[in-house]
């Protein structure tokens, strides 16, 4: 595979990382839209799933104390049973299709979180359907975060908590994720050597983030990354 494409995607992996340590979630929403056109759908999910795993590692591992296991048991069950369905999802969907779908959540979100209602509480009981969701958005699309956002802030969970629940998620399901692909032989031809390019990129930013995180006022930033989402879901959808 010819290099800039290559560099072009550390970039944004770069960047996608970042703003996921910092704001807890958000990497794959990024990521996937923008580098799809560069290595190709198949290729995109498959890598993504394995640098992902970078990501959620340390941000575990900073929030270690905080993860409270007993509150997303339900969701990681659910998805681990969605997440086979959706990793087939790209291969009996037509790339513009798939492609318009994603842009539609990824729209759909940022209008959620910026109409300022708050979800209702939810029951535990609930992790069983989000779960399923997040699992069928994480095979398919590497994007499972709206519905686990969603499902945390009805818990009003703390903010240390929310990343370390969340990111617990990820990992979790994200193995599951690897293996699914894995199984289907999406790690062929360059993917190896992609993904190792790709590593140090998400090492950086998650570097970085730990850096720059106490600097940064989380409001304002998340504003910013709420425009640019809408700007990536309008880009796909139209």
């Amino acid at each position: 595979m010819p290099a800039q494409p290559v560099i072009l995607a550390a970039l944004i992996m770069f960047f996608a990382t970042l703003v996921q340590s910092i704001v807890g979630f958000g990497s794959g929403l990024i990521s996937v839209p923008l580098i799809i056109p560069l290595l190709g759908m198949g290729s995109t999910q498959a890598i993504i799933a394995v640098t992902g795993l970078v990501t959620s590692i340390g941000m575990i591992w900073r929030y270690r104390s905080d993860m409270q296991f007993q509150h997303i048991w339900r969701i990681i069950l659910a998805s681990l049973i969605a997440i086979p369905i959706g990793v087939r999802i790209p291969e009996l969907v037509p790339r513009d299709t798939a492609l318009f779908a994603l842009g539609v959540i990824i729209l759909a979100y940022v209008l959620y979180v910026s109409s300022g209602l708050h979800m209702p509480h939810l029951h535990n009981r609930w992790g069983y359907l989000i779960g399923s969701f997040g699992g069928l958005l994480q095979g398919a699309f590497n994007t499972a975060g709206p519905p686990y956002v969603m499902f945390a802030t009805s818990q009003r969970w703390p903010p240390f908590e929310f990343k370390g629940n969340i990111q617990t998620i990820f990992f979790v399901s994200g193995l599951f994720v690897v293996l699914a692909h894995w199984q289907i032989g999406n790690y062929g031809g360059d993917a190896v050597q992609i993904i190792a390019i790709l590593i140090p990129a998400r090492l950086l930013g998650l570097w970085l983030g730990g850096k720059v995180d106490r600097y940064i006022q989380p409001e304002p930033f998340r504003k910013v990354v709420l425009v640019m989402l809408a700007l990536i879901g309008l880009n796909l959808i139209f």
